[in-house]
């Protein structure tokens, strides 16, 4: 019998751990990239928290470097607030939906200058904020594949057989860390240890 049990398992990463990532992967990129042409900004740094505002959002904050004559200045900081969503196939958490601001005292500044990071934030910034979770992935379907092969005990119940495939369900932010709900589906036979377990209670 093909995925015969489903069983939902509760991961959690911690801001601290996903910014390390980011910082890897974003610090020093050029908005555009060298090779599209003349670069406007540089990235400098990279930082993730919760968001306040209770709606499965994190904040992501941007620190570039603006090198255009125009919008020159030393460091501005950018403020994302994103909504994430996993790819399965590739197992990488990744930003779904953003809104893009800028904080300067120039009005006029952050206008412009968001108005022109929004344009490309995506391409440039957004597709490039993604963390790759295959080896906590591949960390749970060891351990439930541990659990299985020696026989997972239950209410008068043991399980035996093999984890065939992990899909990650609902991906919650919370103030200190992100949960996702992992789905475990295997294939496996069924050793009733004790019938008394398995029959209702008796009613007095």
């Amino acid at each position: 019998m093909e995925d015969s049990v489903r069983i939902y398992v509760p991961v959690s990463i911690s801001y601290p751990a996903l910014q390390g990532v980011l910082k890897n992967q974003l610090i020093g990129k050029y908005i555009p990239e060298q090779e599209a042409g003349d670069p406007y900004a540089q990235i400098l740094d990279v930082g993730i928290s919760g968001s306040s505002s209770g709606s499965n959002q994190v904040i992501l904050r941007i620190r570039i470097r603006i090198l255009r004559t125009m919008l020159k200045r030393d460091n501005v900081d950018l403020y994302v607030l994103a909504t994430l969503g996993y790819d399965n196939t590739a197992q990488q958490l990744y930003v779904q939906q953003f809104h893009l601001t800028s904080r300067t005292n120039s009005t006029l500044f952050n206008t412009g200058l968001e108005v022109l990071v929004n344009k490309v934030a995506y391409n440039q910034i957004m597709s490039k904020a993604r963390v790759n979770l295959k080896h906590i992935i591949s960390g749970e379907l060891q351990k439930a594949n541990g659990m299985l092969q020696e026989g997972l005990q239950l209410k008068g119940i043991k399980l035996l057989g093999t984890v065939n495939e992990v899909r990650v369900q609902d991906i919650t932010p919370l103030p200190d860390k992100v949960t996702l709900s992992v789905e475990l589906k295997a294939d496996v036979e069924a050793q009733v240890l004790d019938l008394t377990e398995l029959l209702p209670a008796k009613q007095v």
